[in-house]
């Protein structure tokens, strides 16, 4: 079953607190816009959302106010709040910052990792993959959130765990706009295994080389698929602003007038 805005805000019953309704909204857009759920330039409207979750629209309001003022979402006066639409050099700036942040996780939780933990990585890409096979997007999305965050809440550092969610916040969506095109061919043995088997045998440099390696490898497959499409473009958008060379037949028209 597809997942849906409306499945991630009706996850649980909502309180009646307004602080706690708002906090537990603000949690789930922010997993919803971490996942997939939502797309670069989409627009969220506040009654909307408040009729899906049951409630009044301002705790939904205030959730979408803290998002703001941390960059996952924009708004101008007079429109609804929308996701921003990241500039490839914005993207690079943010992946760039997350690399040193995951390697240094997945170091820590190579140290902490259990047969437990283990067990839960390997079923979140066993999940993954069978959302890939069966073209389930957005669960695969959610499964390699999941993948990737079981790793780095085992490094026992909520700091550097707020932060890193903080970064997937921002790029996101962006991220999941070129997915499914940029999925990794299936004869490859794929980063999230060789992650795991260096997890279970605690080493720290490796497993953080290896979730580094896996981020900067999506991370060129998404720019590969965006410098093609920019090229299919192009030829088309040439076509439209160029004029024809004359026919010796327009030339012969011209010179009789």
């Amino acid at each position: 079953m597809s997942t849906t805005p409306a499945d991630v805000h009706r996850e649980e019953p909502l309180g009646a607190v307004r602080d706690s309704l708002s906090e537990k909204i603000y949690g789930r857009l922010r997993l919803a816009l971490m996942t997939g759920v939502y797309e670069s330039g989409d627009r969220l409207n506040i009654r909307g959302l408040a009729a899906s979750y049951e409630t009044s629209p301002t705790p939904v309001r205030e959730a979408i106010m803290q998002l703001v003022r941390e960059g996952a979402l924009e708004l101008r006066l007079g429109h609804q709040p929308r996701v921003p639409v990241l500039t490839i050099p914005q993207y690079i700036k943010i992946r760039e910052a997350r690399v040193p942040l995951e390697r240094l996780a997945a170091e820590l939780a190579a140290v902490n990792v259990t047969d437990d933990v283990l067990d839960n990585l390997r079923a979140a890409h066993q999940r993954f993959v069978q959302s890939e096979q069966e073209a389930k997007w957005k669960e695969a999305l959610a499964a390699n959130q999941e993948f990737h965050f079981t790793i780095y809440r085992t490094s026992d550092n909520e700091v550097l765990v707020r932060i890193i969610e903080n970064l997937w916040l921002l790029a996101g969506p962006f991220v999941n706009n070129q997915y499914p095109q940029v999925r990794r061919a299936h004869s490859e043995v794929h980063p999230h295994l060789l992650i795991i088997d260096a997890l279970s045998r605690k080493s720290p440099s490796e497993a953080g080389e290896l979730a580094v390696r896996d981020l900067r490898e999506g991370s060129y497959l998404i720019l590969e698929n965006l410098k093609k499409a920019a090229a299919e473009a192009a030829p088309g958008r040439r076509r439209k602003r160029e004029k024809p060379a004359p026919t010796s037949s327009d030339r012969a028209d011209a010179e009789g007038s």
